[in-house]
């Protein structure tokens, strides 16, 4: 529909609903734009009232407002849809989407984000040996990343990459702005937010990237097509950067660096415009267990409130996030208003774990926009001799 005199708005799991052309869930939309110009006054003047009668009970269900960062993306490329809905997505669902175009003429393409901490187990090697999900393309946070002096001066691990960087990956991996993309991971794998969060916050339309609950081992043994054999992932040092990609990518959206995170923590908590949410262990985040890196001091940051991602996923399967009710409940326990009108600043030990909590935020209703992710996180934080740390 046109966006000129339509209220529009986005909710909770980033679908666009247009409050003039359409009534809420549960109520079935009436006519089209065309048929109601046709209808006469008296009939128009009921519709009306029925729908703004709709509008205002579907807001008092928290719709969220459109977000000017993740729907400027899709805005310019003509709301392409997915054929999956919503940011989680369960694995019967993704089997029935697969190899389902897009109404933009895009594809669906699942991505495998598999990251793991334990140096034991390699997202890549696993890829590369087999089996991954038919036709799936492997993002490697670590890969994908800035890298070098001048990007990332101090060597953290996979910061955010440059959007040329992004761009040209993308362009390698044949994927478009308009195809659906749903992130997986392998058997146990609990960081695959971050691949998810990382391709919506470089600018694809984040209403067609989906985060599949369940792993690849679920997938397959509910029917899924998988490959079998050796497939060499691309490699970042591999593309040439001189040509500009086809892709149209954004600098990262959504997170924000130590100096930004330093000003909040020094601000009067009544007055600071945002709160941190520290995803570490509650023994980390305590200085009572020991950082896994070496060189990083214990404890959190001053003010900091603490929910820990594994509070957030599903004990029995760490590929799957709990139910929105227990999610909510989680905050709660930390002490955390999910809608509060203040920026929530995520963080966690190297900006991993952190985009689960974001992930979980947006799935309790909270505004994608006022939710961002410390790229540097503790990693930085706790290695810097100058920021100020507490333990209790």
């Amino acid at each position: 529909c046109p966006p000129e005199g339509h209220l529009h708005a986005m909710t909770r799991n980033a679908n666009i609903r247009c409050l003039t052309c359409w009534t809420l869930p549960g109520i079935l939309a009436v006519t089209s734009h065309h048929f109601m110009q046709q209808v006469n006054a008296n009939i128009i003047l009921m519709l009306s009232l029925t729908l703004a009668r709709s509008a205002t009970a579907f807001s008092a269900r928290r719709l969220l407002p459109t977000h000017k960062n993740w729907l400027t993306t899709q805005s310019r490329l003509g709301m392409s849809t997915s054929a999956l809905s919503g940011n989680l997505v369960s694995v019967e669902d993704c089997l029935s989407a697969f190899g389902a175009p897009t109404d933009g003429g895009g594809r669906t393409i699942f991505v495998d984000g598999s990251w793991h901490l334990s140096p034991d187990r390699d997202g890549r090697t696993d890829y590369e040996a087999g089996p991954r999900i038919v036709g799936a393309r492997f993002f490697d946070i670590d890969d994908v990343s800035s890298k070098g002096e001048d990007l990332n001066p101090k060597g953290l691990p996979h910061m955010m990459p440059p959007k040329k960087l992004f761009g040209a990956v993308m362009d390698a991996l044949d994927i478009t702005e308009k195809d659906s993309l749903v992130v997986y991971g392998t058997e146990g794998c609990m960081f695959t937010a971050r691949a998810f969060y990382a391709l919506r916050a470089m600018g694809h339309p984040s209403a067609n990237v989906h985060l599949m609950q369940g792993s690849l081992a679920e997938w397959e043994s509910k029917g899924g097509e998988i490959e079998t054999g050796p497939k060499t992932a691309i490699v970042a040092a591999d593309l040439k950067l001189e040509k500009e990609p086809t892709y149209r990518s954004t600098e990262a959206m959504n997170f924000v660096d130590m100096d930004e995170v330093l000003r909040v923590v020094k601000s009067d908590p009544a007055s600071a415009d945002a709160i941190i949410v520290d995803a570490r262990s509650a023994g980390r985040f305590r200085a009572e267990a020991p950082e896994p890196r070496e060189g990083l001091r214990g404890g959190h940051m001053p003010g900091s409130f603490n929910v820990p991602f594994t509070d957030l996923l599903d004990p029995n399967d760490p590929t799957k996030f709990l139910p929105a009710e227990d999610l909510r409940s989680a905050f709660e326990r930390g002490g955390v208003d999910v809608l509060t009108e203040k920026r929530v600043i995520c963080s966690c030990g190297s900006g991993v774990t952190a985009c689960a909590v974001a992930v979980a935020l947006e799935e309790c209703g909270r505004d994608a926009s006022k939710t961002q992710i410390f790229d540097g996180s503790w990693i930085e934080w706790g290695s810097d001799p100058n920021t100020p740390i507490v333990s209790k």
